[in-house]
C-alpha cells in the first residue's frame, strides 16, 4: 500500500489595484501619478476632479499615497502645501520669556 498524496495548495497573490475610489464621489476614478525620483506624488480623481500632492517615500506604493490622498480629503490630515513652513518676513514682536518689561519689572518689586 502506498500512502496518501498531500494535495498542494497555492496561495493566490492578488495585486494592488491602480485605480482607486474617490472618498467623495465614490466612482472607481482616483489615480496616483508619480515620477521616478520625485518625493511627491499627484493623486487626481477623473470623475469629480478632486486631486491633491502627497509625499513619496521610496518605499511607497501607489496605495499608501492614495491612504494620505484619504485622509486630506476626510480631513484627518493637512495637505502637503501646508505642512511647509513659510518663512516669516517679518520678525516676531514677542519678547523673551526671560525678559522683563518695565511695568512688569515695577510690579516685582526691580526697577527698570
Amino acid at each position: 500500500m502506498g500512502r496518501k498524496r498531500r494535495k498542494i495548495v497555492k496561495k493566490v497573490i492578488k495585486p494592488f489595484p491602480k485605480l482607486f475610489t474617490c472618498p467623495i464621489c465614490n466612482e472607481v476614478s482616483v489615480a496616483v501619478y508619480h515620477e521616478e525620483g520625485s518625493d511627491a506624488a499627484r493623486v487626481a480623481c477623473g470623475s469629480c476632479g478632486a486631486s491633491a500632492e502627497v509625499r513619496w517615500l521610496p518605499a511607497y506604493m501607489p496605495v499608501d499615497a492614495y491612504a494620505e490622498f484619504y485622509d486630506i480629503v476626510t480631513g484627518a490630515r493637512r495637505p502637503l502645501e501646508q505642512l511647509i513652513p513659510q518663512p516669516a518676513d517679518e520678525p516676531s514682536e514677542a519678547a523673551d520669556p526671560g525678559e522683563l518689561s518695565g511695568a512688569e519689572a515695577q510690579d516685582q518689586g526691580e526697577a527698570p
